[in-house]
């Protein structure tokens, strides 16, 4: 477990330069996010606080990575909703098992951006990007390309899978938590293990 948090450290900190660069613009304005006060919990205590994130908050505490989250590193999870999973029927039911948990954490790490971003943040990069498209790292190493339909802010994965946020914002002291709708990557295949 150790290699992952080592590994995953440098992509996080490349990462969070790129993302500070591409949302620099939103550092200081004032969002809707700025009227709720960021707990003092860890991000990790956050998620598992929220009734409807109890699958995220298990495989995370399952696979040791609430560690990670306990951390001083910050991050933004986009946390797909129980009801992500149990739409999947079968195939959101298997990816829960023991067996799968290295598929589970694989899938995980495609929906964690390094640095604090809100739902404010990424919408107002959104708004100030040409095309209307803000690309970001995730700590799989993967693109998620964030973009607003209807006004609603959508998460893309390279695989075309696409959340929408669906919830209010966990502002947590080292992090941040947006509850999606369901999971940013295909599990037609690309759920492997990485």
């Amino acid at each position: 477990m150790t290699a992952w948090i080592v590994n995953c450290r440098a992509p996080a900190v490349l990462g969070a330069i790129a993302g500070a660069m591409l949302l620099g613009a939103c550092s200081d304005t004032a969002s809707d996010d700025a009227a709720a006060e960021p707990s003092s919990d860890t991000l990790a205590a956050v998620v598992s606080q929220a009734d409807d994130l109890s699958v995220v908050s298990a495989t995370l505490k399952d696979a040791g990575l609430s560690q990670v989250f306990d951390g001083v590193a910050a991050y933004t999870l986009l946390a797909p909703r129980d009801s992500a999973f149990a739409s999947l029927g079968a195939a959101g039911e298997a990816l829960r098992s023991a067996e799968q948990r290295p598929a589970m954490v694989a899938v995980l790490r495609d929906h964690i951006v390094p640095g604090y971003l809100t739902p404010a943040d990424i919408a107002k990069a959104i708004e100030a990007d040409g095309d209307g498209k803000v690309a970001m790292r995730t700590m799989a190493g993967h693109t998620l390309t964030f973009a607003s339909d209807g006004g609603t802010v959508t998460a893309t994965g390279e695989d075309g899978a696409t959340v929408r946020f669906a919830g209010d914002a966990l502002l947590a002291g080292n992090g941040v938590a947006i509850p999606v709708d369901g999971l940013a990557v295909d599990l037609g295949g690309s759920a492997e293990a990485q």
